[in-house]
């Protein structure tokens, strides 16, 4: 993406270059776009990877909300198998 980017803006200049006035602010306009086309695409790139590692985490309240609870300490038994989160643990 960013060789195209760089190869769309060199056409741009070349054609600036033998413009005229009125043609010429055109070009300028489409490399100015183009510049802050690839500025954006690096920017995305940065949110992205950054992203990706807040995506893994669950929160508390995103727990808490989805029925589960976050890790608590079991109560402590004599067999040391009783009072789970299950019915059946007795």
């Amino acid at each position: 993406m960013k060789t195209q980017i760089v190869n769309q803006i060199q056409a741009e200049l070349e054609k600036a270059r033998t413009a005229s006035d009125n043609e010429f602010s055109k070009h300028m306009y489409a490399i100015q776009t183009l510049a802050v086309l690839g500025q954006q695409n690096l920017n995305d790139n940065v949110v992205k990877s950054s992203m990706q590692e807040e995506t893994n985490r669950i929160t508390a309240a995103e727990l808490k909300m989805m029925g589960g609870s976050p890790e608590q300490s079991k109560a402590v038994t004599d067999d040391g198998f009783g009072n789970g989160d299950s019915l059946f643990d007795f």
